[in-house]
């Protein structure tokens, strides 16, 4: 045992005393905290069948392996229509057992893989008052398990962080065209709120896109109407992306200064003014919160092939537009 008196002399070895380590210690440099690392999420939206149909194109399932075996991102990310429901003659039966075709096939496979399903619902989900009946009666069953913010109204809106805070996402009931002064209202409570100032990116998330993406949709009903006022809760707000889906045409762009990403569908359209243009598309977008960046891999679930932005039109002039194309997020 080395005593109080002899501790700092030992054979061979000399300890300065403390008086002397205190100028030191307090000289040192301090240590910076680590930067957020990157949070990867996949865009997975609108591959609903024909009304009632209870399977699904084979491109879905390649789409679900690649994300559970390939990527393995942080969470899946949908812009709606997950079911082929909105049609009044269908049974309470035959919704239930869309939902329970979705469980199968999408929710069950990721949920085992560790991977969350966060969404916002689509018009084939949510429109009509029994489909939103079963929405809510299949979503309070099977709750994503995410870090929810606000889910007072969940499965319809809500909000939730991912990468441990750095991230922040609010997902707007936006199944129709009308996103009234009272969902404005909330959103920019939400993007107000502390968890939302605190993440290095927001991303906003709605069925209907706020300008034209596609050929097929591109008329009065398949848009947000009077998007302006959202768009600029949206910015006031610091969000980098808008995403949506109901287009089925994938597309990164920016709308009158905001960055807005139509992901795709399984069973693509056209794009405005291009026609022989569809394809369908799964998307992973990293997200960097240290930058406030995200990049985008985007794939052709049909074919396997990679989809570069670049290639896409340079500008869709749709209803509510136009959009002009880019190639990340910033």
């Amino acid at each position: 045992m080395i005593s109080s008196r002899n501790r700092d002399e030992l054979p061979g070895v000399r300890f300065p005393a403390l008086p002397l380590l205190l100028p030191l210690l307090l000289s040192a440099a301090p240590v910076s905290p680590a930067l957020p690392g990157p949070v990867r999420v996949a865009i997975l939206s609108d591959f609903n069948g024909p009304y009632g149909s209870t399977t699904y194109p084979p491109a879905l399932g390649r789409s679900v392996a690649r994300i559970v075996n390939d990527w393995r991102p942080d969470a899946v990310l949908s812009a709606g229509d997950v079911i082929a429901g909105q049609k009044a003659s269908l049974t309470d039966a035959q919704v239930r057992a869309m939902w329970a075709a979705f469980d199968r096939d999408v929710r069950a496979p990721l949920s085992r893989a560790g991977i969350p399903f966060a969404f916002t619902p689509g018009n084939h989900d949510a429109s009509l008052p029994r489909d939103r009946r079963e929405a809510r009666r299949y979503w309070q069953a099977h709750p994503p398990a995410l870090t929810f913010v606000d889910r007072a109204d969940f499965p319809f809106r809500g909000s939730f962080t991912l990468g441990g805070g750095t991230v922040f996402v609010a997902t707007l009931d936006a199944a129709g065209p009308v996103v009234d002064a009272g969902q404005r209202a909330w959103l920019a409570a939400q993007l107000a709120s502390a968890p939302a100032r605190a993440a290095g990116i927001r991303l906003v998330v709605g069925h209907l896109p706020l300008a034209g993406v596609s050929e097929g949709k591109n008329r009065a009903g398949e848009v947000i109407r009077d998007a302006g006022p959202l768009r600029q809760v949206m910015q006031r707000g610091q969000v980098l992306a808008y995403v949506s889906g109901h287009h089925a045409a994938y597309y990164p762009a920016q709308l009158g200064g905001l960055n807005v990403l139509a992901s795709g569908g399984i069973g693509g359209r056209d794009y405005v003014g291009h026609p022989g243009t569809a394809r369908s598309a799964v998307t992973l977008l990293t997200l960097h919160p240290a930058t406030g960046r995200a990049t985008f891999q985007t794939v052709d679930a049909d074919t396997g092939q990679s989809i570069q932005a670049s290639s896409l039109p340079a500008r869709l002039d749709g209803l509510g537009g136009p959009l002009n194309r880019v190639n990340d997020f910033r």
